[in-house]
């Protein structure tokens, strides 16, 4: 099985703009040889799909490129570091590369793991999605789709 995941929140404007990508996916009805999850922000929920039968995993979130606001770019978990700072590791706070660097310690199958990372044009304490992220949503719907369809 093939999945693209979504992780965000809506009340942090562009944070949410993985879980838009899987909102337009399941609305449209474009889920062909994958499964479109919602992970909002519970990561560790991501250790569920680790297994033999999962060939490949696309994760979609917003992340701090450098890039112009709007602009994607994929990576896999080997090509970057995390800067998050953690508390500590729970359901409410959470780091998608430190739950797969959790779970391969653990001892799970890491299938294929690529990110589809969304440079936000806005991050604020607020539901809602910038013109630049909302009027570019499709073309974002499109690249993971292009994405999980390669082996």
């Amino acid at each position: 099985m093939k999945y693209i995941i979504g992780i965000g929140t809506y009340a942090m404007f562009d944070d949410s703009i993985g879980i838009r990508v899987i909102e337009n996916i399941v609305e449209n009805n474009l889920e062909k040889g994958f499964l479109a999850l919602d992970l909002s922000g519970n990561n560790l929920n991501l250790v569920s799909y680790l297994n033999s039968d999962t060939k490949k995993i696309l994760i979609v979130d917003s992340a701090d490129l450098g890039l112009p606001s709007g602009e994607f770019r994929f990576f896999t978990p080997e090509e970057v570091v995390s800067e998050k700072c953690l508390n500590g590791f729970s359901t409410h706070e959470g780091d998608v590369l430190k739950t797969l660097c959790l779970a391969r310690e653990m001892g799970y199958p890491i299938p294929k793991v690529i990110f589809l990372g969304i440079q936000a044009f806005e991050m604020k304490n607020e539901f809602g999605l910038s013109d630049v992220l909302q009027n570019n949503l499709k073309n974002y719907v499109q690249a993971a789709i292009n994405e999980i369809e390669k082996n």
